[in-house]
């Protein structure tokens, strides 16, 4: 993987403080659609922290998206076919904005992926701060 320059560290970070409140959107969405599985004690979507796994181990970007599109097409996923769409136009959008961020073919996978670890972490936050809003207001 390419080390990115400072500058390119920077832009990118600023990217995802930019787009911020879109990514955090997505995580009340996901939130909407992954129910706590109350009986259980509020136990988090497994798909939520893999999606997150995969997004922080993935060493491409194309990985990030082929786990959305595999989790879509499961028998019985009903909740990755009503919000992968969504998922999938984020990244669509990161790969995009992402060839405004470097000029350097060889920094190109390195800025996806940074990107990706920043929307990740946007997302998954909003998510895991939904289902503490929700176990406060179930316990008062």
């Amino acid at each position: 993987m390419s080390v990115l320059e400072p500058s390119v560290v920077k832009d990118v970070d600023q990217y995802v403080d930019q787009n911020h409140d879109q990514f955090s959107q997505l995580g009340r969405e996901l939130f909407r659609v992954f129910h706590l599985e109350k009986r259980r004690k509020y136990r988090v979507a497994t798909q939520i922290r893999n999606l997150q796994q995969t997004v922080c181990s993935a060493t491409r970007f194309a990985d990030v998206e082929d786990f959305v599109k595999n989790q879509m097409g499961k028998t019985g996923n009903r909740e990755w076919k009503r919000v992968g769409d969504r998922v999938l136009e984020q990244l669509a959008q990161l790969r995009a904005d992402s060839t405004q961020l470097t000029d350097d073919a060889g920094a190109a996978m390195a800025v996806r992926l940074r990107l990706a670890r920043g929307w990740v972490r946007a997302v998954v936050s909003e998510y895991l701060y939904q289902v503490a809003q929700d176990q406060m207001g179930a316990t008062q």
